[in-house]
């Protein structure tokens, strides 16, 4: 499959996920994910506007829309817990309320920094630094994910003020940051590794 091939069936893909997303929110009257799709679609209209001058490798734009679709289902999919986002995996660590570890958000919280970091490596390494040393440029992409990271907390924070949400209190969104930066860090590392072999 071509680039251009690859790219289309990228849209088409994601548009539909987010198609459906949307008008099941809406039938539910779940404004939280409402407001998440548009998030979403911003999104993946950045990523698309930039794509020609940043020349993100399709597998990672897959990745992304991937995310996309956790996203969507975790507010969708009915579990014992409520939806898949609340949905305690195993009990690695249980100090009670919300200190519990491991939840399907912090798998996707992980999984997203991951590729935000490798995304922000390629672009650093590509635009920015071609020949700047590895781990400075490792650093960079972790940093630059943290970032994006504390930006999305605080997104959930005025969801949480302004519409009925299941936005977690400061034990969720620390475990979370704590997640984003493990996920950041193991697929930055493995991406350079690979890179080198």
């Amino acid at each position: 499959m071509s680039n251009n091939q690859s790219l289309t069936a990228l849209k088409v893909f994601t548009g539909l996920y987010l198609l459906l997303g949307g008008v099941f929110f809406v039938q539910n009257l779940n404004f939280e994910f409402i407001a998440y799709v548009a998030v979403l679609l911003a999104i993946f209209g950045g990523v698309l506007w930039i794509q020609k001058s940043a020349g993100f490798p399709s597998w990672l734009l897959w990745l992304l829309s991937l995310w996309g679709l956790m996203h969507i289902l975790g507010g969708s999919v009915p579990t014992q817990d409520g939806v898949l986002f609340a949905y305690r995996i195993y009990p690695l660590l249980d100090l009670g309320g919300e200190f519990y570890i491991l939840k399907y958000d912090q798998v996707v919280h992980a999984y997203l920094y991951g590729v935000v970091a490798v995304m922000a490596y390629h672009l650093i390494r590509i635009k920015l630094l071609p020949r700047g040393q590895n781990t400075f440029v490792f650093l960079l992409a972790v940093m630059a994910a943290l970032g994006v990271s504390g930006l999305n907390e605080i997104m959930e924070f005025f969801i949480s003020l302004t519409v009925q949400n299941g936005v977690g209190g400061y034990h969720n969104t620390m475990l979370d940051m704590c997640f984003n930066l493990a996920g950041a860090l193991v697929a930055t590392w493995s991406y350079v590794r690979m890179k080198r072999e």
